[in-house]
């Protein structure tokens, strides 16, 4: 996809499959080794556990998981809060949160690994951590409403209308697949967009198609 993000940086390489590998070898290196799994309140950090744990299902007893599911921290101002991402426990937060952890248990050994084939199965475009650990599958004009509620009739910078968006998401995804949703709206008739979205995202701009025959209905 298209994106302003498509600029040439050389970033060298990964391989998430190779670091699976290395990541068995030290497993399978000594009898204490663990592999500690941290999960968000998150579709991403959950959908991430379910692929890396249907290859690591046969060292039951040596993967420890550190799960984020309703349990409460203290932020920078001393309130309690629920967090969904890991990034956003204060450091000193996350040694009391290793107190937490646990081993995996027998029946997720048994059950989880399908869950990840389910998904694979399923193949959505969108998914969606509907609590716990559960996963549902989604149609690609799923953020489509965030998308149209979050822009006005008024043109908007891409960086700017992009920010609205993302604060007003109570389930959030990444900017680029929001930006290319834009485009479809754009072929569908449902907003306006003008400049180059390759370039840089103060290089275009958006706003709602208004007209005085067809209101915008954002309720989709």
């Amino acid at each position: 996809m298209a994106s302003p993000y498509q600029i040439e940086i050389n970033v060298g390489s990964f391989d998430d499959r190779k670091t699976v590998e290395e990541l068995k070898s030290k497993l399978d290196a000594g009898e204490k080794e663990e592999a500690w799994l941290w999960v968000g309140q998150n579709q991403h950090d959950v959908c991430g556990y379910y692929w890396l744990f249907s290859q690591l299902k046969d060292y039951q007893g040596k993967i420890v998981i550190l799960f984020l599911n309703n349990l409460p921290f203290i932020n920078e101002k001393g309130q309690i809060f629920y967090p969904q991402a890991i990034h956003q426990i204060l450091p000193k937060e996350i040694i009391k949160a290793k107190k937490l952890a646990r081993k995996v248990s027998l029946s997720e050994f048994e059950i989880d690994p399908d869950e990840w084939n389910r998904l694979v199965s399923e193949n959505a475009m969108v998914r969606t951590l509907e609590g716990g650990k559960k996963i549902a599958g989604q149609d690609e004009s799923f953020y489509d409403k965030d998308i149209l509620t979050g822009l006005t009739s008024e043109w908007q910078k891409g960086n700017r209308a992009m920010h609205n968006i993302l604060a007003k998401m109570k389930i959030k995804t990444g900017d680029t697949f929001l930006l290319g949703r834009m485009k479809k709206l754009a072929e569908l008739g449902r907003l306006d967009i003008a400049g180059e979205t390759t370039r840089g995202w103060k290089d275009f701009e958006v706003r709602l198609k208004m007209t005085t025959e067809t209101p915008v209905n954002t309720d989709i």
